[in-house]
């Protein structure tokens, strides 16, 4: 059997594998129609990490995992025909909530995928946010990166219209998914930017509430203007 279906090293993705999910998603994100802009560096490949964002649209997964990365899903995605395999192969990461030592075991499976070189997508506010905004972020979402000594890659996700303003076509709301994907795809344009903020090293935070703090103030900070703002306010302040 081919690379993609090989069982050495169950559970990570080889480097084929890798490709394929990158390949998948970002033809997901061609098919949908969006306009992608990614601002800031992209990692390099040797530089795997927890890769944390806001979340503001089902399409974060096909539009950020297409970057470069893995995600976290309920176990019981694991067992859904052909769906279920593919995430596997492809470096998902299954979290069985509720067991017993579900969260350390959750944090080991999330920080042997990184040291194996795959960065894993996470998202702090724990559901998806109104367009715009950026809610609290859940210090516990970050136990891996303090116990096994992650680095973080903080990520800004925005979708805008026409005007730069945020985009309410992409909540997904109360309506099915066929709904909002029909919805998205009767849209004429929604502008995606990606902002990969500085990585922080896995010693700069000592607690998980100061690291989640962190990162939500500098997502926050993207997502909502108020950096537009305040490099605005220095501009002006200087002339």
């Amino acid at each position: 059997m081919g690379s993609f279906g090989s069982r050495e090293n169950k559970g990570i993705p080889t480097l084929k594998q890798k490709q394929v999910r990158k390949w998948w998603l970002a033809t997901v994100v061609k098919i949908v129609g969006l306009n992608v802009k990614v601002e800031g560096k992209i990692p390099a490949s040797n530089q795997a990490s927890l890769w944390v964002a806001n979340h503001a649209s089902w399409l974060d997964i096909p539009v950020v995992g297409s970057m470069g990365s893995g995600f976290l899903s309920k176990a019981e995605v694991r067992k859904w025909p052909v769906i279920g395999w593919l995430g596997e192969k492809g470096g998902t990461v299954y979290i069985q909530r509720g067991g017993k030592n579900a969260s350390q075991i959750a944090s080991q499976q999330i920080a042997n995928k990184i040291h194996a070189g795959d960065n894993i997508l996470v998202f702090p506010e724990g559901t998806i946010t109104t367009a715009g905004d950026v809610r609290r972020f859940h210090a516990r979402i970050f136990a891996p990166a303090l116990d096994h000594h992650l680095a973080v890659q903080p990520i800004a996700v925005q979708y805008l219209n026409d005007n730069g303003e945020p985009h309410s076509s992409v909540l997904w709301d109360d309506q099915s998914f066929m709904s909002s994907l029909l919805g998205i795809l009767g849209e004429t344009s929604i502008h995606v930017i990606i902002t990969f903020l500085p990585l922080i090293s896995a010693d700069e935070c000592s607690e998980r509430k100061q690291l989640a703090e962190l990162c939500e103030t500098q997502i926050k900070s993207i997502v909502t203007g108020e950096e537009k703002e305040d490099r605005k306010r220095m501009k002006d302040a200087t002339r």
